[in-house]
This record gives C-alpha cells, sequence and structure tokens, in this order.
C-alpha cells in the first residue's frame, strides 16, 4: 500500500487533504472516512488523531487563519516607511488583504469564520489578523491622520466593516469591483 503521507506525520496529512477539499469542495463535503479513504487509512487510524470531523475542520480553519495573516503580513512587509502615507497604505492594504481573501478563497472563508471556528473563549485581539488591524489604526491615530475622537473601539466597527463587505462579496450580493469604493469609502469615514 503506497501511502501519501509520511510515517508519524498523518493529522499533517489530514489537514492538508481536509484543507485541499475545504478550498476545493467546501467543508460540507470533508468527511473523516473520505480523508482516510484518500490517504489510504483505516478509519479509525484518522478517528486516533481527530475527534470528529469538525475536530478536524478546526485544524483547517486555523490553516485559513494563517493564511489570511500571511496575506496581511504581506501588505504591512511591502510599506515599511514610519510616514503617514506608509501608514495610510498599510491601512488601506490591509482591508484589501481581507477582502481578496474572502473572493479568493470563499470556502476557506466561510470555514474559518463560520461557527464550526468560533472559538467562544478567544476574543479577536488574540489573532494576528485582528492585531494587524489595531497596530495599522494604532499608527494612522498617531500620525494625527484620523478623525478626532474617533480611534476608541476603531478595530471593531472597522473589522465588523470589512468583514461584512466581504460576506457580501461571498454571497454575490455585491460584485468584486466594489472593494475599491468600499476602501475608500472607510478611508472617507475615518481619516481626517
Amino acid at each position: 500500500m503506497s501511502r501519501t503521507y509520511h510515517h508519524g506525520a498523518l493529522a499533517e496529512a489530514m489537514v492538508d487533504q481536509a484543507l485541499a477539499s475545504v478550498r476545493t469542495q467546501g467543508a460540507d463535503h470533508v468527511s473523516l472516512r473520505s480523508i482516510a479513504q484518500v490517504l489510504e487509512v483505516s478509519p479509525s487510524a484518522a478517528y486516533n488523531h481527530f475527534a470528529d470531523k469538525d475536530d478536524l475542520l478546526r485544524a483547517v480553519g486555523a490553516c485559513g487563519l494563517a493564511a489570511l495573516d500571511e496575506r496581511m503580513a504581506r501588505v504591512l512587509a511591502a510599506h515599511p516607511a514610519d510616514n503617514p502615507d506608509a501608514a495610510r497604505a498599510r491601512f488601506s492594504g490591509l482591508g484589501r488583504a481581507y477582502l481578496a481573501f474572502a473572493i479568493d478563497e470563499t470556502h476557506l472563508f466561510q470555514l474559518t469564520f463560520g461557527p464550526i471556528c468560533a472559538v467562544k473563549e478567544m476574543a479577536p485581539e488574540d489573532t494576528g489578523p485582528y492585531n494587524k488591524l489595531t497596530t495599522a489604526l494604532d499608527e494612522l491615530d498617531r500620525w494625527q491622520l484620523l478623525k478626532p475622537g474617533i480611534r476608541q473601539d476603531l478595530d471593531m466597527v472597522v473589522w465588523a466593516s470589512a468583514h461584512g463587505m466581504a460576506t457580501l462579496l461571498v454571497e454575490g450580493a455585491v460584485q468584486p469591483d466594489s472593494v475599491e469604493v468600499f476602501i475608500d469609502s472607510m478611508n472617507r469615514l475615518i481619516l481626517g
């Protein structure tokens, strides 16, 4: 029997296979049995690593969050200067990265931010993407680029707005060409 994983790395191979399945078909089409079959292992071997399908999907959702964080990190790296223009570019770029992730990785986005992966004990500020947003807003505030008096809790408002726009994009309620309209509108609303 030729296995498609390295001995001792079955859990990682299962996550990789489930991630590929989520990306192409969505989370509803993933099962521990089908993943075990593709990897040519018994279902009981799969259950040794993940209690159930949701447990496996939560591991895939963590990959989704890491993929979003990586996209956002690339935006920050592309605008390293410590000046007002770079601060604006980082903020707008983070929004574009978030929305592009939703468009490019629709099924993974839906899983990552859906009910299966919702961790009630984890606050948004415990995630890399949210921290990047907060830092970008703090930088805008440091450069006095925000409208006076709006910084408090603005991170939650901006995140909720971007997530709402991402959901509308994913559901087809708005078209991808509206991303720049959204980014421009957000900038006009919060920047002084």
